[in-house]
């Protein structure tokens, strides 16, 4: 009987470290987080949500944002106009008209006539996009052979600036 209560308490100790290694073990090692995000869409029952990355943020997003911008700091409008490799005339037109997309699709009601003949980036891009193709193109220079190569080219660009003004059909 004594041996039975020997084996008893042996294999009770047995069974005891071995619960309390596999608690301690889960202790120490590396932990892991089971999330489980569900949508609901209006008027129906929610489901899991598949395919779509999710973050846990270690800090608060107000912080991780002064981190940022701790570390890369934007530059004003005015320094990134002066950094540009563009004509002098172009910076001054960007900070005049506070316009630095030159992509921008309401550019166009922005440009007037004597930006475009005072600028020569929005000269070449009109001369550009008015060469050939199904548009008539930039007015030809009328003058005589007897006149050729004589002030031909200053009286095609002060000629220019009224056919941009007049309207087209």
């Amino acid at each position: 009987m004594t041996h039975m209560r020997h084996a008893f308490r042996v294999l009770a100790l047995a069974c005891g470290l071995l619960a309390s290694a596999s608690t301690l073990a889960a202790q120490t090692g590396t932990g892991a987080i089971d999330m489980t995000a569900r949508v609901t869409p209006t008027g129906a029952r929610p489901e899991p949500v598949r395919q779509f990355t999710l973050y846990v943020l270690t800090k608060s997003y107000a912080d991780i944002i002064k981190e940022v911008e701790g570390q890369d700091v934007l530059p004003t409008r005015e320094e990134f106009i002066d950094k540009l490799t563009v004509s002098p005339e172009l910076k001054t037109w960007m900070k005049a008209h506070n316009v630095i997309d030159l992509t921008a699709p309401d550019l166009d009601k922005v440009v007037t006539a004597d930006d475009i003949m005072k600028v020569p980036e929005l000269f070449d891009a009109y001369e550009r996009a008015n060469s050939g193709g199904v548009t008539m193109g930039i007015p030809k220079p009328k003058y005589h052979e007897a006149d050729n190569g004589k002030n031909s080219t200053q009286t095609t660009r002060n000629a220019l600036p009224r056919w941009l003004r007049t309207p087209r059909r």
